[in-house]
């Protein structure tokens, strides 16, 4: 791995094939490997990065035995950068219109991925191309639609995908109502259909924010009024665990290393997800 190429992954930004040139360069991001929401420039010595998952600012690099940026570079790469950063509104712009496009085209249905999950019994909108189940994604703020994860089967697993261009930050599916005054923020779509079936049995009225990622989990709750509570994953590499942490929010998951709230649902049962939100909502109750 080139200096440049683990300057890069350290910012969240994965570089597979490294290319130098006079070109802006997208690629994914360490969180979505097949998104295109990193960017790098790179010409050899010197080099820019950033990661707009994070919305970051560039972070540039420059190779010790370089030649320094001169203000005169850096402002000539600031242009380079605003084309595109228009180019990314562009391509958000044309997903949220194929969102709304697809939502218009699906129809309620039971699916394949709902019975995997334990929800038979469930409807969700569904696309007539063979399969996928899509899963609208909307601003955090103004509940316009901007996106989607589309899921379906290949080759026996279960595949999820974004629109190409998609902006994912600050981008949510809320299931209950969503101004209710207690949210739940989780990262999966079938960990918040869990979590939105056990508190219906404890006869808890709140709202379920499906984020689809940690980082965006962490995003959502800091712009999140209310009470709120963090259903994180139990990931080996402890992501979703340092992001429930991060948040400073009451927090619980599975006591089983790689396993979401919906694993521990289809292995345990229902009455264990109940029982850890009774737990979180203990751990957020004010001191005596």
């Amino acid at each position: 791995m080139s200096t440049f190429t683990a300057f890069a992954l350290a910012h969240g930004v994965e570089i597979g094939d490294l290319y130098s040139g006079d070109h802006i360069r997208r690629c994914p991001t360490t969180a979505h490997p097949r998104s295109r929401n990193g960017a790098y420039w790179f010409d050899g010595q010197r080099g820019w990065v950033q990661n707009w998952e994070h919305g970051d600012s560039v972070q540039w690099w420059n190779d010790p035995a370089a030649k320094p940026w001169t203000e005169a570079d850096k402002a000539a790469w600031a242009d380079k950068r605003r084309v595109a950063q228009a180019e990314r509104q562009r391509g958000q712009q044309r997903a949220a219109a194929l969102a709304a496009e697809l939502v218009s085209q699906a129809t309620p249905a039971e699916h394949g991925y709902l019975r995997a999950k334990g929800f038979a019994d469930a409807k969700g909108l569904t696309l007539d191309d063979g399969g996928t189940l899509l899963v609208p994604m909307r601003d955090l703020a103004t509940n316009a639609l901007i996106g989607a994860q589309r899921i379906r089967l290949v080759d026996n697993a279960w595949e999820k995908r974004y629109l190409l261009g998609q902006r994912t930050t600050g981008a949510v599916f809320v299931l209950g109502q969503r101004k209710a005054s207690e949210t739940w923020l989780v990262e999966g779509y079938a960990t918040g259909l869990s979590v939105e079936r056990a508190l219906r049995q404890l006869h808890i009225t709140a709202s379920v924010m499906v984020t689809f990622s940690a980082h965006n989990l962490q995003h959502c709750a800091e712009h999140t009024a209310g009470r709120r509570f963090v259903f994180a994953d139990n990931d080996a590499s402890q992501t979703g665990e340092k992001a429930a942490i991060a948040t400073g929010l009451p927090w619980v998951m599975s006591p089983e290393t790689d396993e979401d709230v919906n694993d521990l649902h289809m292995r345990a049962g229902l009455l264990a997800v109940c029982k850890l939100v009774l737990v979180a909502r203990a751990l957020g109750r004010p001191p005596a």
